[in-house]
């Protein structure tokens, strides 16, 4: 008895594009959730450094503010001390005194020892030991709101990309899906090729902000 071979027939080449498809379509989804994903991540972030950024001006504003007062009071404690020892009331002088803080105290005997000061204030003489802490304070702290704007842009700029992974995905899951309705397999090839090159598209700009990707910090 002789054997007989029944050959399988090839496979259809509507099913390797149906395959092509498949594999097009899965990576589209699966890139399409990641990318949504670290969008909302950024876009948080993104909040998050500029709500920082704000919360942290205000406090150098009040700061500033509350600098400004100090030095305001100080200069007009500074004319009633000058008036009163310039017209020799020895007693309101004395008195004025014991109202200064050191910072102006320190400034002020400063300023006596000095032949080219003018005022206790003034801030282009190097060894001049006035100073307002508060300015201090809210210039840190404006360097510091600065930098976390700086962060939430970047975080911003960041999500951006993640975004126009998506969208580029969502145009690869569009190509792949309606590749299989056509029956001209010109049509279907050409669908799935513009898939694969908005899958490519979108990947690079997943991976630019892959690379890209940075904590801000509490």
């Amino acid at each position: 008895m002789s054997d007989t071979f029944i050959e399988a027939p090839a496979e259809p080449a509507d099913n390797k594009l149906q395959i092509v498809a498949a594999l097009l379509l899965g990576l589209a989804a699966t890139f399409t959730a990641l990318s949504a994903y670290n969008a909302a991540l950024k876009d948080g972030e993104a909040l998050q450094g500029y709500t920082n950024s704000t919360r942290t001006l205000n406090d150098a504003n009040a700061f500033y503010a509350q600098g400004n007062t100090t030095a305001a009071q100080d200069q007009q404690l500074f004319v009633a001390y000058a008036t009163a020892t310039q017209e020799g009331n020895a007693d309101l002088s004395e008195y004025l005194t014991t109202l200064m803080s050191e910072n102006l105290q320190a400034a002020v005997d400063w300023w006596q020892n000095s032949d080219e000061a003018i005022t206790p204030f003034d801030t282009d003489a190097e060894d001049n030991p006035y100073a307002i802490e508060d300015f201090a304070t809210a210039a840190g702290l404006e360097e510091d709101a600065k930098k976390f704007y700086a962060d939430g842009a970047a975080a911003d700029d960041n999500g951006d990309k993640y975004e126009l992974s998506t969208v580029l995905m969502a145009l690869t899951l569009f190509f792949g899906g309606i590749s299989t309705l056509f029956s001209r397999r010109k049509v279907a090839v050409s669908l799935l090729a513009l898939g694969t090159v908005t899958l490519v598209l979108g990947g690079i700009q997943f991976a630019s902000g892959v690379a890209d990707f940075k904590f801000l910090p509490l």
